[in-house]
């Protein structure tokens, strides 16, 4: 399962802003909980969350569950990362890729 470099660098930055974004609102939410930082960070993380689904959906021989796993709000554009990188290191090794 070979991914483009360019697809899995806008991945991994997409999949952190998402995660960062999170946290920040968690931040705002738990202190000042000030309007600004909501109307800032909210459509940020909507925008990277989107990217990080539209991408992983877009990887067509993803398997379902890696696509499914996109789906979790923060840390799911991670865990599909970290789900392609074992699938591509097993690929190197030689051994079959198993569909995860």
């Amino acid at each position: 399962m070979t991914v483009p470099p360019r697809t899995l660098r806008s991945l991994r930055i997409a999949a952190r802003v998402e995660l960062i974004s999170l946290i920040v609102l968690f931040a705002n939410l738990a202190t000042a909980n000030l309007k600004p930082i909501a109307s800032l960070m909210g459509p940020i993380h909507g925008c990277a969350y989107l990217f990080v689904l539209g991408s992983t959906w877009r990887l067509g021989h993803a398997a379902m569950k890696t696509k499914a796993t996109a789906v979790i709000p923060g840390i799911g554009g991670l865990l599909v990362l970290r789900q392609l990188g074992r699938a591509s290191d097993l690929e190197r090794r030689g051994g079959n890729a198993v569909p995860s």
